[in-house]
């Protein structure tokens, strides 16, 4: 029988340590964890509107709102009102928060090739359909 409390813990201890490797650079290292996972996210997703971090993240608005104030204070992200609708603010990265995402990327570049270095090639097949199961189970699942 699988131990989910195990699974949870491999899993918890999985996203740790990549999280920390992955920004394992001066200035990835002086944001609080939600603040990079929020960069991260607008990196990844491109510019987002409060409400949409606040649903991706499960969290209040009001706690989004103080995130990203305290990102914006850093000078990591900006608020941008959309030309269409001057009413729609969007959070987009700034040079300083790009940065920070794109040596991310560069981290996370060398951390797979590495990883994929050491993993045989039938290995590395079986770890990447178990990856996609679980995401095509999760958003089946009416899960963001």
């Amino acid at each position: 029988m699988i131990d989910s409390k195990k699974t949870l813990e491999l899993l918890f201890d999985l996203i740790s340590n990549f999280t920390k490797t992955i920004s394992d650079f001066s200035e990835a290292e002086k944001l609080k964890t939600m603040e990079f996972y929020i960069v991260m996210y607008i990196g990844l997703k491109g510019p987002q509107k409060m409400s949409n971090l606040a649903k991706h993240f499960s969290t209040t608005k009001s706690n989004i709102t103080n995130i990203v104030d305290n990102l914006e204070k850093k000078s990591y992200v900006e608020r941008l009102r959309t030309k269409e609708d001057r009413r729609i603010i969007l959070i987009t990265l700034t040079k300083k928060g790009e940065k920070v995402f794109s040596e991310t990327v560069k981290n996370f570049k060398l951390l797979f090739n590495d990883f994929i270095s050491k993993v045989s090639k039938e290995d590395f097949e079986i770890i990447s359909k178990g990856f996609y199961k679980i995401i095509d189970i999760y958003n089946s699942s009416g899960s963001d």
